[in-house]
């Protein structure tokens, strides 16, 4: 059985945060709201930056 550290904590936490807003901007698609929908692709580059940043141990991104 394996340990999991700090680091890949952080990534299930994002990936998981990943799926949450993917959910949210298929929704948003679905109501034509533009603002929410322009706010969850900026949360979705964020996260995908601080998976980036986890993987590559990178504390500016991570910073971000």
């Amino acid at each position: 059985m394996g340990r999991c550290n700090g680091r890949c904590t952080l990534v299930g936490f994002c990936c998981l945060q990943l799926v949450a807003a993917l959910e949210r901007q298929i929704f948003d698609f679905l109501g034509y709201q533009w603002a929410p929908i322009l706010a969850n692709f900026l949360h979705i580059m964020a996260v995908i930056l601080g998976i980036f940043g986890t993987v590559q141990y990178r504390s500016r991104y991570l910073m971000m």
